[in-house]
């Protein structure tokens, strides 16, 4: 059966792109995926804070810009000039979609906010994204991934019990707030297919956060109890969590009684499975230290290969842990063309990772690899009609780069 490309579904749309780091640049960069002609604005001199963001860097490029720019055409442009903030407006004014990320009220006074946009073009969608939100007594700081984990409480609950809280190894609180933003701005461009209106869409890495912590943050409200860190473990359901084996660790996630059940026969400790302190999974929570200490043996007899192989036989949800190393050479990753080639002016062999979404065997649009600092500002001024003299003015006066 054929179905229409993913990439294609945005064709036609532009994007103005005035954002930064990590959560904004990953929601363009899907929107750019998926067919939208997204034009990332960047500062002479330094663009992105991510192109400076090293290392790990392939072949002298920042690899964190690199993963969340793709498909993307770069004008650099001077915002603290009036002419460049001109150049700016001329971009709104034939967008449809703007989304920013500076901290707020610095577009108000260059004039590039949502009631200046909004006056430019009415029918634009913006897209706001923030460290805290439009209101309250956070909403003017500045907001970062690891600031917002340790601002609420998803750090306190990451680490294990005796020891230190720790930062998640991902940027959860960014991509997750690039997704949210995604979504907004899909829905608000749903509904002006059928009114027509325009809308400005709000969302920040505090939001994204509670979001994420929101059956944690329930529990709390229900019981009056704090969520403690938990290692490899949850609060909810026993065993699941990461055994040691005679090589490595094994994450075991027996989520019903069937499943524990089905583990203890295989570990062939099948008695603790009739335990009057582990039938249940309410009782194997509140018993959890000592359910540990009866399985861990049987994990300790083999390699955690090995215990893989067997619990997977028995459809019991389990995995070694693995690095990213061992991630890259996974032959899953390759049957489902998870990375892609996006050949670079300075990275022949650079590879990316896709769209998480496909539509037959389509994913992301590849129309350009993660840009160089202004690679696009001649073509794009070209677009918006400036002839040659007027944007060599434009540079000799170090307004665009």
């Amino acid at each position: 059966m054929q179905f229409p490309p993913l990439s294609g579904s945005l064709t036609g749309l532009r994007v103005i792109d005035l954002t930064r780091n990590l959560a904004g640049p990953n929601c363009t960069m899907i929107l750019a995926d998926l067919g939208a002609d997204v034009i990332k604005v960047e500062s002479p001199g330094r663009g992105d804070d991510t192109r400076s963001w090293k290392p790990p860097t392939w072949n002298g490029e920042s690899a964190t810009f690199l993963s969340a720019n793709r498909n993307k055409r770069s004008i650099a442009v001077d915002l603290d000039t009036r002419e460049g903030q001109r150049i700016v407006r001329d971009l709104v004014a034939g967008a449809d979609v703007v989304v920013e990320s500076f901290k707020p009220g610095s577009l108000t006074k260059r004039h590039l906010d949502y009631d200046s946009v909004h006056k430019i073009n009415p029918s634009v969608i913006y897209c706001s994204i923030s460290g805290y939100g439009k209101a309250g007594p956070k909403a003017a700081r500045p907001g970062y991934d690891p600031v917002l984990q340790a601002d609420t409480g998803i750090m306190d609950m990451t680490g294990f019990p005796d020891g230190a809280a720790a930062r998640l190894g991902i940027g959860a609180v960014d991509l997750g707030t690039a997704l949210w933003a995604t979504i907004g701005i899909q829905a608000a461009l749903a509904n002006r297919e059928r009114d027509g209106l325009g809308a400005l869409i709000e969302t920040s890495l505090f939001e994204t956060s509670v979001w994420w912590l929101s059956y944690h943050l329930i529990g709390y409200l229900a019981s009056g109890q704090v969520p403690h860190r938990q290692g490899t473990g949850t609060p909810f359901i026993a065993p699941y969590e990461s055994f040691p084996t005679a090589d490595g660790d094994l994450f075991v996630a027996a989520g019903n009684d069937g499943l524990f059940r089905a583990l203890v026969k295989e570990l062939g400790v099948p008695e603790v499975g009739r335990h009057e302190l582990y039938v249940t999974n309410e009782v194997r929570v509140a018993n959890k230290a000592q359910l540990r200490d009866a399985l861990r043996p049987a994990f300790l007899t083999r390699s955690a290969v090995e215990w893989e192989e067997r619990l997977v036989a028995r459809s019991i949800p389990c995995s070694t842990v693995k690095t990213v190393g061992d991630l890259a050479g996974d032959p899953q990753l390759a049957a489902l063309n998870l990375l892609s080639a996006f050949p670079h002016p300075r990275i022949n062999d650079l590879r990316l990772v896709d769209l998480p979404i496909s539509a037959g065997d389509q994913r992301a649009a590849h129309n350009y690899p993660p840009p160089l600092l202004g690679e696009h500002t001649d073509q794009i001024l070209d677009e918006l009609g400036r002839d040659v003299a007027s944007i060599q003015a434009l540079r000799e006066g170090k307004v665009i780069a």
